[in-house]
């Protein structure tokens, strides 16, 4: 298994040390591109050396330079990439994070850096996987359509059940989706994937025949959702109706309220992996199997956003259906097809659902740049 592991990771980086070396022939004769030389330094950033902690054979941490390790790799086009961060073949807990809208091979840095917030949140023994094995939408009207997640779907939902020949037998997967990454999760629940637990974070719904998480996965396996104040896109309802409103999801806090003038606040779309926040701390519970002490939340979005456009973007949300309520409804699932995928795949994880009831303030902000 570590050999398959260790044979895989070797191959990508010779596939991007060959990226390198054609983009560089082409720098130094002068027949680069712009995008050919922004290409060319992503590529080298992928390939620079990162520092990170081993035992030694004393049992003694050591710093340790290695080669970053890519599950999959593509430099053409948009660019696609998979990375394993920590030890996926001893996890005792594995995340699996979906970026959404606006990402590229650009800009995976920033979604590996919230990968790497997630695995050091859960704590020793976790392994996070960056999936980003899809043309993921570039702006809002692209993010509007189904279409990039129904063709990512059933990858991703191969990729998940595939994880069993690399991980250890006891090993519990949670899949993290963000925004448009949230639909690629649905889609891929609906097609048959099956982790044992589920985070939805800034959610735009996922279809809208589905209302309720028993829709997604089977009992016992849990969603768990975040929807944090002034969270536009979560909103608009843009694919469906909001997780974070599912009778039977976890609504989890994105503030704690007992943290006074030390909270790190957590608003609008861009926020939920803050560094020290409870957000973030939430979605390290979930991976790591604290269900127990997961705090959660209530309010509507009238509440969270104290503005007289939050019931405002709800309407947007009946126009934003009607651009793409048709796109790729071949295939589309049916409620009770997608329920008997999840009782078909699921699987059993024994957890306490215990928490303690919090509520959040409100703050303005802008949200920020453009990845989702």
């Amino acid at each position: 298994m570590v050999d398959e592991l260790e044979a895989r990771f070797a191959a990508n980086h010779a596939l991007l040390v060959a990226a390198r070396d054609r983009l560089q022939a082409a720098v130094d004769t002068d027949t680069a591109s712009k995008q050919d030389r922004t290409r060319l330094d992503t590529v080298n950033d992928f390939l620079r050396p990162v520092l990170t902690a081993q035992v030694d054979a004393s049992g003694n941490v050591v710093p340790v330079q290695q080669y970053r390790r890519f599950w999959s790799v593509d430099p053409e086009g948009q660019g696609r990439a998979v990375e394993v961060l920590g030890e996926l073949s001893s996890a005792r807990n594995v995340a699996l994070l979906v970026p959404g809208m606006g990402n590229s091979l650009e800009t995976f840095g920033g979604q590996a850096d919230r990968g790497e917030a997630i695995r050091h949140e859960a704590g020793p023994g976790t392994a996070v996987i960056v999936w980003l094995d899809y043309d993921s939408p570039q702006g809002i009207p692209a993010a509007m359509s189904k279409a990039p997640a129904l063709e990512a779907a059933p990858r991703l939902a191969s990729f998940v059940d595939g994880l069993d020949a690399v991980k250890l037998p006891s090993a519990k997967v949670t899949m993290v989706g963000h925004s448009y990454g949230t639909e690629v999760v649905g889609q891929a629940l609906l097609n048959g994937a099956s982790p044992d637990r589920v985070v939805m974070t800034g959610s735009p719904g996922i279809d809208k025949h589905v209302d309720q998480a028993t829709d997604l996965v089977a009992p016992p396996t849990r969603l768990y959702v975040e929807r944090a104040p002034g969270d536009y896109v979560a909103y608009t309802q843009w694919h469906g109706p909001d997780p974070a409103d599912f009778p039977d999801a976890i609504r989890m806090a994105t503030a704690d309220p007992f943290a006074g003038d030390e909270a790190v606040s957590v608003h609008w779309h861009n926020e939920y992996y803050r560094t020290n926040s409870e957000s973030l701390r939430n979605v390290g519970r979930v991976v790591r199997g604290d269900l127990a002490h997961i705090s959660r939340t209530d309010t509507t979005p009238m509440q969270e956003t104290r503005l007289a456009w939050g019931p405002g973007l709800r309407g947007l949300s009946g126009a934003a259906a009607k651009v793409y309520a048709g796109v790729a409804a071949v295939g589309r699932p049916s409620r009770s097809a997608a329920a008997q995928h999840a009782a078909d795949g699921a699987r059993e994880t024994g957890s306490s659902d215990g928490a303690r009831v919090s509520t959040g303030s409100v703050h303005s902000q802008r949200p920020e740049g453009p990845q989702r």
